[in-house]
């Protein structure tokens, strides 16, 4: 992550948070998402997703409890609507009451000098009520430069000596760490499996049932996984909008034009187009490819070590 992002904090209005509360809270939220809902402690938080019965993904966030046993998931804002319907279709006889919080602000904080110090070498996913904020360590923090979710009703103070947030730096950040999210435009458009749901926790493989579940088992266990989910990068104009979720990568010198891989998610920070990327594994390493259109800019593209 280093010289990806400015350090500081970036307001986070992309995202919302959802509120699932009631007594039956969390075998309700059990039965429909990916992680193991009833285990999750209340000093942590879960990456979770949420997925049609074929398997493809509608959402995907980070999950908490709260302190009066109800959830907070945190996903993209533009799914909100389509969210809570879906859910509230499911309630049926639980005890459940399903909302948005809208009086939180989000905010990421970057660096040494945003995020406190007792987080610097906290593991991800962990939470910890610091001041007058609740914190949430991010996945891609690193002992060079720690990242956490900051979540309170007040803006915070831009710490000293920071510069002023530059471009998409969080979300450049949050892909170069192999987090995509799922947008309203790329919703039904992927497995789990494309942003590496089945290896980061994301998955709980011991759990019952939820809607999905017995494909992505299948896919798992016959390990007939296809498609894993690259991080690439390409020169890029600071004005020129980052590619759209779900539009299409190219392969180089390809003169029939014909799609070679999906944007998940990109953003643009730095001079340079951040993009997290499906692409098939069988063309991995050989393809070279290339952004925006069939003679677009190339990218340089790598995977996780644990799937190549």
């Amino acid at each position: 992550m280093e010289g990806l992002a400015t350090d500081g904090f970036h307001p986070l209005p992309e995202c919302a948070l959802v509120r699932i509360q009631g007594p039956d809270a969390a075998s309700f939220l059990h039965g429909q998402l990916t992680h193991g809902v009833t285990s999750l402690g209340a000093d942590l938080a879960a990456p979770a997703a949420y997925c049609t019965a074929q398997g493809r993904l509608l959402a995907n966030g980070v999950l908490w409890r709260t302190q009066d046993d109800g959830f907070v998931w945190m996903v993209s804002r533009d799914l909100t609507d389509s969210l809570l319907k879906r859910l509230r279709m499911f309630v049926l006889r639980a005890k459940v009451t399903i909302s948005l919080d809208e009086a939180v602000r989000v905010c990421g904080a970057l660096g040494a000098q945003a995020v406190p110090a007792a987080l610097h070498a906290a593991p991800a996913w962990t939470r910890a009520a610091i001041g007058s904020a609740d914190w949430i360590v991010a996945p891609m923090s690193g002992a060079n430069q720690p990242a956490a979710w900051r979540l309170a009703e007040t803006s915070p103070d831009a710490p000293e000596g920071t510069a002023p947030a530059e471009g998409d730096a969080w979300t450049a950040a949050r892909l170069a760490g192999a987090w995509p999210w799922i947008r309203a435009a790329s919703q039904d458009q992927f497995l789990p499996a494309s942003l590496d749901m089945d290896l980061n926790g994301t998955i709980d493989f011991a759990k019952g049932c939820y809607p999905g579940q017995e494909v992505i088992a299948r896919s798992h266990y016959r390990g007939t996984v296809k498609r894993r989910m690259a991080y690439g990068t390409a020169s890029w104009a600071p004005d020129t909008p980052a590619l759209p979720p779900a539009s299409d990568l190219y392969a180089a010198g390809d003169a029939a034009g014909r799609p070679a891989g999906r944007v998940i998610e990109s953003a643009v920070q730095g001079g340079l187009l951040h993009v997290a990327a499906e692409i098939t594994l069988s063309d991995w390493p050989a393809m070279r490819y290339v952004a925006g259109a069939p003679d677009g800019v190339p990218l340089d593209m790598r995977i996780p070590s644990s799937v190549a």
